[in-house]
């Protein structure tokens, strides 16, 4: 698992392109210029429901600091996947979209949920985090103290 981590820290993120449910798009090149933290999770996994309205608290405290969220769901359907982030709006105060049959997941290497894949405003990959605890860890707390300067 190592491997994967730090071959992915050395990265620039993969071409992509994804709807959010408003309607916005994104894709590799609109990524550029500012920080994003990408997270892919899907509607049954247990840790997603717990980290997602940790994230919700998190991006809603901390908008001063110039990190662009973005939710991917993936590995479930469309209407599992819109209805759960319909269900919670206090939660879902990022923008949010749907991988379609993986393509975004499979570009980034997915393979487990929730995964926070971290991209600094060159569209490097700084980070990538599988499961809990992102906002926790050590290094996601250096990155941001880095963005605030």
């Amino acid at each position: 698992a190592n491997m994967a981590v730090s071959e992915a820290a050395e990265s620039t993120i993969p071409s992509f392109e994804l709807v959010t449910f408003g309607g916005e798009a994104y894709s590799d090149k609109s990524l550029q210029g500012q920080p994003t933290l990408l997270v892919f999770w899907a509607p049954w996994c247990n840790v997603c429901q717990r980290e997602l309205p940790l994230l919700g608290q998190f991006y809603r405290q901390s908008k001063p600091v110039q990190l662009r969220v973005l939710s991917i769901g993936f590995a479930d359907t469309r209407t599992n996947v819109e209805a759960f982030v319909k269900a919670r709006p206090g939660v879902f105060v990022f923008p949010t979209a749907y991988d379609e049959d993986r393509w975004v997941a499979n570009a980034f290497k997915i393979n487990a949920t929730p995964t926070y894949v971290l991209v600094d405003a060159r569209g490097n990959i700084v980070l990538v985090h599988r499961g809990g605890g992102l906002l926790e860890s050590v290094q996601f707390r250096e990155f941001l103290s880095t963005l605030n300067g």
